[in-house]
C-alpha cells in the first residue's frame, strides 16, 4: 500500500508581539530544518547555520561552535547580526534538547528594525522562547528531534 502523506512535517503559528503579528513557520526536511520568522508575511534574509562538529563530540559545552551564512538578503545590514544570533540560538537550542540532531538550521527571517535595545532583546527572547516551549512549537519541535 502506498503511502501517501507529505514527507515534511511542519507546523505554523501566528503570535502578537509587542503589538505585531509575528508568523513562525516550523518544517522539518530529512536534512535540513526551515524555520520562518517574519513580521512581514515573507522571507527578508535566508540564513544557513550548521554545526562545526558534531553535539556528541563536542561535550558539555552549553554552546556548540556553529557556522553562518547569509543566503539571501542583506549580509552587513542594521538587522544583520541580530538574524545571526536568531539563527545560532535556535540551532544551539534544537541541539542542546537533541544531542543526536546534526542535521543544519535554514531561518528565513523578516523583522522590523527596532533601535531600541531593550526591546529587540524582549522580542529576541519572546520568539525564541515560543519556538522552544510554545505547547504548538513544543509538538513541532518533537517533530524536528525525530
Amino acid at each position: 500500500m502506498e503511502n501517501n502523506e507529505f514527507p515534511v512535517k511542519n507546523k505554523q503559528i501566528a503570535i502578537n508581539i509587542d503589538g505585531i503579528k509575528t508568523e513562525i513557520s516550523l518544517q522539518s526536511f530529512s536534512d535540513k530544518i526551515f524555520i520562518v520568522v517574519t513580521q512581514y508575511g515573507k522571507i527578508g534574509s535566508l540564513i544557513h547555520t550548521s554545526l562545526d562538529a558534531a553535539p556528541h563530540r563536542i561535550g558539555t559545552l552549553d554552546t556548540f561552535p556553529t557556522t553562518t551564512q547569509f543566503l539571501m538578503g542583506d549580509s552587513n545590514g542594521p538587522q544583520s547580526d541580530m538574524y545571526i544570533l536568531y539563527a545560532t540560538s535556535i540551532l544551539q537550542a534544537i541541539v542542546a534538547m537533541n544531542p543526536h540532531e546534526t542535521r543544519p538550521l535554514l531561518l528565513g527571517i523578516a523583522l522590523r528594525s527596532i533601535d531600541d535595545l531593550a526591546k529587540r532583546k524582549k522580542i529576541f527572547q519572546q520568539v525564541t522562547d515560543l519556538i522552544m516551549s510554545n505547547p504548538v512549537c513544543q509538538y513541532i519541535t518533537a517533530i524536528l528531534l525525530t
